[in-house]
């Protein structure tokens, strides 16, 4: 990554923020505000007028495109419209009307809601009452009351009948009905000069009067439930109407207003940018990265554009600066999609290591060593073929590369799989179809436990060798010992354990043990009491590695569990509804498991040995 200085007359300013933009390499960064201070000609540059109410009208415009575009559905698919800075006022003008009809779309529809919500909250209380109020719609000069009372409460009826008494004198009637199994319905009659005393009287928690919408106030109860039938029928299909409206206007509109949001922010960016510029009386400096392959281009388009007018060169990087700069990671793009792994944590710290390659090796390994079922892997890679094809859009990178890591997992999973002779458990080796080539993985539990040590030192120590080299190559001598001498320790401390199991002859005892006590005194020189208690973090770090045999092992047993269950059942169809059900379940955790032990053999034994953090991603000036 270079460090890059562009300077150029201040009356070319607007027209070089527009080319780095489009170069779209170039990750910008403020002056440091000290190197402004001691300088006694450069300034920050300061924003005109024009360009304020620009900015002004521009952020307005952006305001007023969200909200178009909140009130419309997304179309099924659209393609972002490109738009050209000089089109945004006319294509603004061009949007009102619409704007406006989208607007007023929106709020009937909102009102159609909300009326519909309101009838299914009524409609079942109007027909608890419907029949009492229709016994007692004869009544004249007489005020019907609907109310609601929590079953919870019903004490408070006995109470209330008394109240209506005393304030009626006696004149008045109350019926009872079950509206739900939490709600009781009350229906007061009463003569209408006692409607004010009587409706102070409902004013409690546990009572409610059911007073009806302003457009059925001045029906009765019987025909406010007709009329609010046949809106309840009518409603749906208005709403419907409405959307449809809605729909084609994003048809028609969608992609434009698409497009100029985007032309607004990038309009916006290049305004932003001018924050990052300092200036003297008739020139400007803009400064940044860029990637060391991409300079040379940068460097010949400024050159043919403005005709040596602008002069960019590259700058010294001091000391301080080199925890700055930016990280540009780029892989090949096999293996892009396990990048995956680093949304988990901060970018690698520049000059560090990406470990993005590594993961795409070693994950899909772990995952197939764990899985290691032909019928397992060919169901994860059908699906996961098919969300990668679902996720083509833009804005899911994310989840189609999830997706295609998968894709080579379960890959994995089918190679392993036909190596140790297994579709779903022993089905296919029970019809004679498959062996296995290298062993029986429940038979051989013992093989599997060495076999997953031997991956376990083989990961780690090449984590730690990761380590060195990334400190050797940044000159930090210190570090490189420490890892070093680290290293030394481990390997001569497993020599002793291999002597110990005879896997090395006897002869190596003295020189192993000698070693490692060197390596043991050196390690605490160099890294004080952490030197040990990493050490003893290795160690547990290769155990770990267990966990491939243990996991996949208790795989092995559910799917063979299966087999067996469906093999003892009365009945074929039984017996294959069973053997589904558990090897169902058993794909689940086949997905869920792996990864999740793949994800941390890699996270916390892999990556501790050599990942360094804090790094800040490249991100360069582009347009939307």
């Amino acid at each position: 990554m270079l460090k890059v200085q562009i300077i150029g007359p201040r009356a070319l300013l607007d027209e070089a923020v527009r080319e780095l933009h489009t170069a779209a390499v170039v990750h910008l960064e403020t002056m440091p505000e000290e190197y402004i201070n001691e300088s006694d000609f450069l300034s920050k540059l300061p924003i005109e007028r024009e360009k304020l109410r620009e900015k002004e009208t521009l952020e307005k415009y952006g305001e007023r495109l969200r909200n178009f575009r909140a009130l419309l559905p997304q179309p099924s698919s659209y393609r972002t419209e490109r738009v050209a800075l000089d089109d945004i006022h006319r294509l603004m003008a061009e949007f009102e009307p619409f704007e406006e009809r989208a607007k007023n779309l929106r709020a009937r529809k909102d009102e159609l809601i909300e009326e519909l919500s309101v009838i299914n909250k009524y409609e079942k209380l109007l027909r608890g009452f419907a029949p009492i109020v229709s016994r007692l719609g004869g009544l004249k000069n007489f005020d019907i009351t609907g109310l609601t009372l929590e079953k919870t409460r019903e004490d408070i009826s006995g109470l209330l009948e008394a109240e209506v008494s005393r304030v009626t004198e006696g004149i008045f009637s109350i019926h009872v009905k079950d509206i739900d199994e939490h709600t009781l319905g009350v229906v007061l009659t009463y003569p209408r000069g006692f409607g004010a005393q009587v409706r102070a009287l409902l004013s409690g928690k546990a009572i409610s009067e059911m007073r009806l919408p302003d457009e059925y106030s001045e029906m009765t109860l019987i025909e406010a439930l007709k009329q609010m039938g046949r809106r309840k029928a009518e409603l749906p299909g208005l709403i419907d109407g409405l959307d449809g409206e809605l729909y084609s206007i994003a048809t028609r509109w969608y992609s434009l207003i698409t497009g100029v949001a985007r032309a607004i922010e990038d309009a916006l960016d290049e305004i932003g940018v001018l924050s990052y510029a300092v200036a003297t009386k008739f020139a400007f400096i803009i400064e940044g990265w860029v990637p060391a392959e991409a300079y040379g281009q940068l460097n010949g388009r400024l050159s043919t554009l403005f005709g040596g007018k602008l002069n960019i060169r590259t700058l010294e990087v001091a000391g301080r600066e080199r925890e700055a700069i930016p990280v540009y990671i780029k892989n090949p793009r096999l293996i892009r999609p396990f990048e995956v792994f680093l949304a988990a944590l901060s970018p690698p710290k520049y000059g560090s290591v990406d470990p993005t390659p590594f993961v795409a090796l070693f994950f899909p390994a772990f995952f197939g060593l764990i899985v290691a079922d032909m019928g397992y892997g060919a169901m994860i890679l059908v699906f996961a073929a098919y969300m990668r094809k679902r996720l083509a859009g833009k804005g899911k990178r994310f989840f189609r590369d999830l997706a295609s890591v998968f894709i080579v997992s379960a890959a994995s999973a089918i190679f392993f799989g036909f190596l140790f002779g297994e579709f779903f458990g022993d089905l296919a080796e029970r019809a004679g179809l498959l062996h296995p080539i290298l062993f029986n993985r429940i038979e051989a539990l013992k093989t599997l436990i060495i076999v997953a040590l031997a991956i376990g030192i083989g990961h780690v120590l090449l984590g730690i060798i990761i380590g060195i080299v990334s400190h050797a190559r940044r000159r930090d001598l210190k570090e490189t010992g420490a890892k070093a001498v680290y290293l030394v320790l481990i390997v001569s401390f497993l020599s002793l354990i291999g002597v110990m199991f005879g896997l090395l002859p006897k002869a190596f005892i003295p020189w192993s043990a000698g070693v490692m006590a060197a390596s043991f005194v050196a390690l605490v020189v160099l890294e004080g009491m952490l030197g040990p208690i990493e050490f003893i973090e290795a160690l547990g770090n290769i155990v770990s590695y267990v966990r491939i045999m243990a996991v996949g092992t208790a795989s092995v047993v559910m799917a063979l569990v299966a087999n067996r269950m469906g093999q003892m059942a009365d009945s074929a169809v039984l017996g294959v509804m069973i053997a589904a059900l558990i090897h169902g379940l058993n794909l689940m955790l086949s997905v869920l498991s792996p990864s999740i032990q793949s994800m941390r053999l890699q996270y916390v034994e892999f990556f501790s040995k050599f990942y360094e953090g804090g790094g800040r991603l490249y991100r360069p000036f582009k347009k939307k």
